[in-house]
């Protein structure tokens, strides 16, 4: 099933962590305007050549306490996560090395910086973050070197029971020799996985010359037509939300063996057809270790906030008058490694059914149509769920085919589903990525 109902006092993301409270505790923020100004940075740049990214955002209060991440069938999607980011909105941005070379980047998208030419950052250079923000206020950061490099020999998965007796899938790694300093590891994945519709057919309702408000009653024309985009097959995908750390305390510089990154349940959805994942493994320094090390132990306690203050994570970004407590973040420079690999659930799973999907799919009928928007004259109760046209103007189903056993409480000739059960762009992009093999 997708997630229930979540309740939201205090959010803010960071890294690739987004930091949550879900008790209710008194954080006295209402009384303390300056800890909701604090700059949130989120700004890594590695030695891949390409438009590297800064994420600004400010630490806020979510004014809508009740926010419902379940998927309702009835009501149009939201973008939750977006909703719930106060982004730092006209910021200049830019990375300076050591010999005055500046890198700067663009607002591409609310909060999300990308710099203007690819570059990557050398061996033996440092770099330094410089943020103006549209209020007039500038921010910079330590300048930060890369400390060494350390390549993913085998990315690999193994059908396994985890240590709370969950039998799933564990991705590993091993690596092998490294060069410089590769004691701190932190490591981020990215999953795509293949969706299939279960309910898709090839045809679908398109309704037009809709007026809801006509009398004596609506009108409209609705018609099954052939579909005009791939809605059977897509592609989800998702990047990991938690802090992945590793010390590297062997000697000699090598890295170790058999690491494990993610674990997935044998029920996961992800998993239920085609599942890639590429891990990236950064080389750090001890400076941004302990940094996430607390910023992952700090959205692990049951109480954080009660403690939040100014000042309790430290990262190497100061503003102008040299306050580390008007900001939270860490610009990093790393090298990353990366691989990437495929597998099918029944590679692992021969013997089990799939995996169930993601919503309790049920084939459905009401009546076609309803009564006008417009009308004033007595109404009694209505038992029928909302018509299908209704639902249709709306973007709420998918058709399924005819209604030839009088399936629901006010059948009409058509049998329809949820769209996520019909139309698998609800989940993902029915676009393949240029890395996909089937």
């Amino acid at each position: 099933m997708i997630k229930s109902k979540r309740i939201y006092l205090y959010c803010f993301f960071i890294g690739l962590l987004a930091v949550c409270c879900t008790e209710e505790v008194d954080l006295g923020l209402e009384n303390n305007a300056g800890v909701l100004d604090i700059l949130v940075v989120e700004a890594t740049i590695t030695n891949e050549f390409k438009n590297h990214r800064v994420n600004l955002s400010r630490m806020d209060t979510i004014l809508d306490t009740q926010i419902d991440s379940t998927f309702n069938p009835f009501t149009p999607e939201r973008d939750i996560d977006r909703d719930l980011v106060k982004y730092e909105r006209n910021a200049r941005v830019s990375v300076e090395n050591a010999i005055g070379t500046a890198y700067n980047f663009d607002e591409i998208s609310p909060g999300i910086y990308e710099s203007v030419e690819p570059f990557a950052a050398v061996e033996g250079q440092s770099y330094t973050l410089k943020i103006l923000t549209a209020d007039g206020k500038t921010y910079t950061s330590e300048p930060m070197v890369i400390e060494g490099f350390l390549d993913v020999d085998q990315l690999y998965a193994e059908r396994m029971t985890n240590d709370d007796g969950e039998e799933g899938i564990g991705i590993f790694i091993d690596n092998g020799q490294g060069s410089g300093s590769v004691n701190n590891l932190r490591f981020s994945y990215n999953e795509t996985y293949k969706i299939v519709a279960p309910f898709w057919d090839e045809s679908d309702f398109k309704l037009s010359n809709y007026d809801p408000c006509a009398l004596p009653v609506p009108t409209y024309e609705l018609e099954i037509v052939p579909r005009e985009t791939e809605q059977q097959v897509c592609y989800g995908n998702q990047v990991s939300n938690s802090i992945i750390l590793a010390e590297n305390n062997t000697v000699n510089s090598t890295g170790f063996n058999r690491y494990m990154i993610r674990f997935l349940d044998q029920d996961d959805f992800m998993i239920s057809h085609r599942y890639s994942i590429e891990v990236t493994q950064m080389v750090t320094g001890s400076e941004s270790f302990g940094f996430y090390e607390k910023l992952r132990n700090f959205s692990q306690s049951g109480n954080v906030f009660s403690q939040v203050q100014p000042g309790f994570i430290e990262g190497n970004i100061t503003s102008a008058n040299g306050d580390r407590d008007r900001v939270i973040g860490f610009f990093d420079v790393v090298s990353v490694s990366k691989e990437r690999i495929f597998f099918d659930y029944m590679d692992f799973f021969p013997d089990r059914d799939l995996p169930p999907y993601v919503f309790n799919c049920l084939e459905q009928s009401t009546n076609e149509s309803h009564v006008s928007y417009c009308f004033t004259g007595m109404q009694g109760p209505n038992p029928c769920p909302q018509s299908i046209i209704e639902q249709v103007n709306l973007g709420l189903i998918s058709y399924a085919g005819p209604n030839t056993e009088d399936i629901g409480p006010c059948p009409s000739e058509y049998i329809y589903v949820p769209r996520i059960c019909g139309d698998c762009t609800v989940l993902g992009s029915n676009v393949k990525p240029d890395f996909w093999v089937d």
